[in-house]
């Protein structure tokens, strides 16, 4: 990891300083948590399970980041991310989730995982050129990763990003686009990214059941995405009805807490 971190390695100017010094003391003590975590190696993974609506099996773990801090007490990935993003040290983070990632893929060979990264990295060749390394020669473990890409990352440049989702899959992983209808991406900028995979926001999900609005928007966005072929999960399912509705209307996975809540066990270890 040591080799690929330095890669994101930066001189900072003084006027990044001083722009640095303006931020509240407390985005400047998340920053230095994190870095001290993933330098002390106290950085982890929970995993949540995506079920297939059908069978209720699952099909992966995604894999969402966590902190352990001095005391011993998890934090939770929402808690620190979007401050280290703000700041521009995601890199090293999602160097770290990358390299985990395929670590625990290697140590588990029957199991899939997916990871997130950000908005910064899917436009990073770096990156990139760390996982093909990575999956060089390793077929078995590249089809058990799932790359998890936001919508708003890929409608920042639609082309890099459908160049982004083939490279992934030349080196054999499965990519999905992630809190899709949050942004704004239209049917057209979905074709040119050919992505696997499309999870339905939680906004879009939550409640889905009990609401005649979303019911229309759901039910409409699922034909649109079968006429494309793509698979699709509902994200942020919380209860049986919302499940249960959406196994009707034929959504492919389901995740959310109902299904499965975020644990740092592993459980497929007992499967």
């Amino acid at each position: 990891m040591g080799q690929t971190r330095a890669l994101y390695n930066r001189s900072v100017r003084q006027d990044e300083i001083k722009i640095w010094s303006d931020r509240p003391p407390r985005n400047l003590s998340v920053c230095a948590a994190v870095q001290a975590a993933l330098r002390d190696d106290r950085l982890l993974f929970a995993f949540q399970p995506v079920v297939c609506a059908a069978t209720g099996k699952v099909d992966y773990f995604e894999c969402l980041l966590r902190m352990r801090d001095p005391e011993g007490h998890i934090v939770a990935g929402s808690e620190f991310i979007t401050t280290i993003e703000q700041f521009g040290l995601i890199g090293p983070i999602d160097d770290y989730v990358l390299e985990r990632t395929v670590r625990e893929l290697g140590d588990h060979p029957r199991v899939k995982l997916g990871l997130n990264i950000s908005s910064l990295t899917a436009c990073n060749g770096l990156w990139l050129q760390s996982l093909i390394f990575l999956m060089r020669g390793r077929p078995e473990v590249a089809r058990r990763l799932v790359v998890e890409i936001t919508e708003t990352a890929a409608l920042r440049d639609i082309e890099e990003s459908a160049h982004f989702v083939d490279t992934l899959h030349g080196a054999g992983c499965r990519v999905a686009l992630d809190d899709f209808g949050a942004g704004h991406t239209s049917l057209r900028q979905l074709e040119i990214l050919s992505v696997d995979t499309v999870k339905i926001d939680g906004s879009l999900i939550r409640n889905v059941a009990d609401s005649q609005e979303k019911r229309v928007v759901v039910r409409d966005l699922l034909e649109f995405m079968k006429g494309f072929g793509f698979l699709t999960v509902a994200e942020g399912i919380e209860n049986a009805e919302d499940a249960a509705y959406l196994r009707v209307e034929g959504v492919g996975y389901l995740q959310g807490y109902y299904l499965g809540l975020p644990t740092t066990e592993r459980s497929w270890l007992g499967s």
